[in-house]
């Protein structure tokens, strides 16, 4: 399910552009600046690095009548902790990523950025059996990348080890330094302790900008 979500994460960047007088025949590059989480944050909420990923897309889209193809490179990093719920043994697994805004003409053309929460987290499980019966729960506030930020907590089951376990997935976008930077953590409801674990990851996101 964890590496599902982290494919269809990076494929949420992919690049929906209109036309814009200031396209050309040549491909468009956008790179994303590395995110990550520190080690201190590591430590402390006992996650650790599982893979550290970048992928780079390519698409063509229309443009003033004419073909245009655009690339876009992220970076994903994934930690994961153990987690035991009854005799399921599970994970707790928080995933970042650093998608490029695309600006063109100073409009950003990364449709991420535009998403309200229950979109993105829609469109991150689209087509997925990943996550069934997700509704949104509330919203709290932290700081992340010394900016405010509003996570979004979602109710949500998936399957661990064949056995349908209720979870909560929190959802977390900042604006910095030319990226989009997206936190997404998920565990299981019963263990509701992990927040703090959580907020000590999101907390503790590193991020080099393209700015």
């Amino acid at each position: 399910m964890n590496r599902r979500i982290v494919a269809v994460l990076a494929l949420t960047a992919l690049i929906m552009l209109s036309g814009c007088a200031l396209l050309t025949g040549e491909t468009l590059e956008f790179t994303a600046g590395q995110a990550s989480v520190s080690d201190e944050a590591q430590q402390t909420a006992q996650y650790e690095l599982l893979e550290m990923d970048t992928q780079s897309i390519n698409r063509t889209v229309e443009a003033l009548g004419q073909d245009r193809t655009v690339k876009a490179t992220n970076h994903i990093a994934r930690y994961e902790r153990g987690l035991a719920v009854t005799t399921t043994e599970t994970v707790g697994t928080v995933v970042v990523i650093s998608t490029p805004q695309m600006n063109v003409a100073g409009q950003s053309v990364n449709p991420v950025g535009s998403m309200p929460p229950q979109q993105l987290l829609e469109t991150v499980a689209a087509g997925q059996d990943g996550f069934s019966d997700v509704s949104q729960r509330e919203n709290r506030t932290m700081t992340v990348l010394g900016e405010d930020a509003t996570v979004t907590v979602f109710d949500a089951t998936t399957e661990y080890g064949g056995q349908s376990v209720d979870v909560t997935v929190h959802l977390v976008r900042v604006t910095h330094e030319g990226d989009y930077v997206i936190g997404l953590a998920v565990h299981p409801t019963l263990i509701s302790g992990e927040q703090a674990g959580v907020d000590t990851m999101f907390g503790g996101i590193e991020h080099t900008g393209t700015d």
